[in-house]
């Protein structure tokens, strides 16, 4: 995740939104879900198709419910208008998906291991959920420890799946 796009993600006139992190958080959940207790049965591939598939339906979710609650506050908008103005926040949902996505990607084009491939998307989805900390810490003008804190404690709640993983395991 770039800076700038994480910026003008928690921007905007709904105020704040927490699509990317919420990303960050889901497809790690994925990724340790199809991959625990497997001893390397799951195939990267599958993997990668269940992030890419759980991120766009929690998108569409998203959006749909979104746009119900707009529509009920403003009745007199358009529901096309509201839809493409929501998937537009929401869209951060699903941008989480590529960072660790691509090293999915090549694992399954065979360019990595089946077990780099998978550490590897874990590593930049707590990598990602590091940035969101530090952003927030930046947003909210706490000075460094406490803007680095904040990361580390996103970092601990994505490390709490990866721990759960490494426990089964």
């Amino acid at each position: 995740m770039s800076a700038a796009r994480a910026e003008a993600a928690t921007r905007g006139s709904a105020g704040p939104r927490s699509g990317g992190l919420y990303g960050a958080v889901l497809v790690l959940a994925v990724i340790t879900a199809l991959t625990k207790g497997d001893h390397d049965h799951t195939d990267v591939a599958v993997v990668l198709g269940g992030v890419l598939v759980t991120t766009i339906v929690f998108w569409i979710v998203h959006v749909y419910a979104d746009t119900l609650a707009a529509r009920v506050a403003e009745p007199g908008r358009r529901w096309r208008d509201l839809a493409v103005e929501h998937g537009r926040h929401d869209i951060t949902i699903v941008e989480a998906a590529i960072p660790p996505g691509l090293p999915l990607l090549l694992g399954t084009l065979g360019v990595l291991s089946r077990s780099v491939a998978i550490w590897g998307a874990i590593a930049i989805g707590l990598l990602d959920l590091f940035a969101w900390g530090v952003l927030l810490g930046r947003a909210l003008a706490y000075g460094v420890s406490r803007t680095i804190a904040i990361g580390l404690l996103n970092v601990a709640l994505g490390g709490v799946m990866v721990g759960l993983k490494v426990l089964v395991h």
